[in-house]
């Protein structure tokens, strides 16, 4: 089980609806684009994802427009985008390199994991630099803890999450720097919100995890285990939105865990989820953890920004069942809206651009979705 920490003072701020969506993603370092490249003149500094992203981010934070993930572009680099690179980066007082089968745990820092750490430094500054004088929430979108634990191997290239003091560690060293990170927000004036994609409890809890080979799968971690890292890793950070990818019922041990239990025993006190995932069944869901007072949001498919202007159609998609179950329109009031893709947690990364229109005039459906879930977020607050 990982062990709980000291926990600091309680200073739980409120995480508004309205306030942040998906926020900054943290792309990692590519080479040095030369000067026939399509953004421009040659240099990694002038032409870094991160510094476009982070302008772009701001921009769209300022215009109170929800942000997509910080992913300016593809990365040449095929581990470059993976949002695992981001997670390891902030593991503390744990070393990490790459090896054929992705990320493992070594004895000394290497080439990687330097280039890890600075990715981090250039998007601090970055964030530093394009947000100077804004004060509002900032959401820093990353893999949840047992995302991350399923993603690491040992030297050996034995699965971390086999073994139970590799797990421990890693959790820890991830809560810690995680809570460092959001601090160097909160430093700059701002208002950190860390947003956690837990995609994998699922196989977690249910021992159907595949082992390297892909042949058998991993022994299922206890539930009290799993519960207990989530909270001692949600106690130690700023406003969390844990995201899951859908509210259906977990079975285990002959019976069926319902998602508000699930949420409500990992100490969660927001919770995401894609709309598009939601039946009849995940909307009850949604309105137990609703009216047990967690924050609830729903993210937007990608593909709603084809069409940016048709707000109502998205606005009757989700009154629709949430009506039909019995409950008020008043109180989508509470509603956030994520706008973007999820973070890539798997070989290769699959990125979307933030930039403007394509080369040929298409419009940008990643700006459309921003378009969507702004427009959302103002009709839920028109409700009377």
């Amino acid at each position: 089980m990982a062990e709980p920490v000291a926990s600091p003072p309680d200073t739980t701020a409120t995480l508004e609806p309205a306030g942040t969506t998906t926020g900054i993603w943290i792309p990692g370092p590519r080479p040095e684009t030369g000067a026939g490249s399509k953004s421009g003149a040659a240099g990694y500094i002038a032409n870094s994802p991160v510094r476009e992203a982070a302008a772009a981010a701001f921009t769209h934070l300022g215009e109170q427009l929800p942000p997509v993930p910080l992913s300016a572009r593809r990365s040449e680099d095929r581990w470059g985008a993976d949002a695992i690179g981001r997670a390891v980066g902030l593991l503390t007082e744990l070393h990490v390199d790459r090896a054929s089968f992705g990320w493992r745990l070594t004895s000394a820092a290497g080439k990687d994991e330097r280039l890890e750490s600075s990715a981090l430094s250039e998007a601090f500054d970055a964030i530093a630099e394009y947000g100077d004088g804004y004060t509002g929430q900032v959401q820093i979108s990353l893999p949840g803890p047992w995302s991350l634990v399923t993603a690491l191997s040992l030297t050996s290239g034995a699965p971390v999450l086999a073994d139970h003091g590799a797990r421990r560690d890693v959790i820890q060293a991830y809560a810690f720097g995680l809570a460092a990170f959001a601090d160097k927000l909160a430093s700059l004036g701002m208002q950190p919100v860390i947003r956690l994609v837990e995609t994998r409890l699922h196989p977690i809890l249910t021992g159907t995890w595949p082992t390297v080979s892909g042949w058998a799968t991993l022994p299922a971690i206890p539930e009290a285990q799993v519960y207990a890292a989530l909270q001692s890793t949600l106690r130690h950070l700023p406003p969390v939105l844990l995201s899951l990818p859908d509210f259906d019922p977990l079975p285990l041990q002959g019976k069926e865990i319902t998602a508000a239990e699930v949420v409500r025993n990992s100490g969660a006190t927001a919770v995401s989820v894609p709309l598009a995932s939601l039946k009849a069944h995940g909307w009850e869901q949604l309105a137990m953890i609703s009216e047990a007072g967690i924050g609830t949001w729903m993210g937007l498919p990608p593909a709603a920004g084809s069409r940016p202007k048709e707000v109502k159609h998205w606005l009757n998609r989700i009154m629709t069942p949430w009506n039909r179950i019995g409950m008020s329109t008043t109180s989508l009031r509470d509603f956030g809206v994520l706008a973007g893709e999820e973070l890539p947690l798997t070989y290769p990364p699959l990125l979307s651009s933030v930039e403007g229109d394509t080369a040929d005039g298409a419009k940008n459906i990643s700006t459309g979705t921003m378009m969507i879930a702004a427009g959302l977020r103002r009709a839920f607050e028109e409700i009377e």
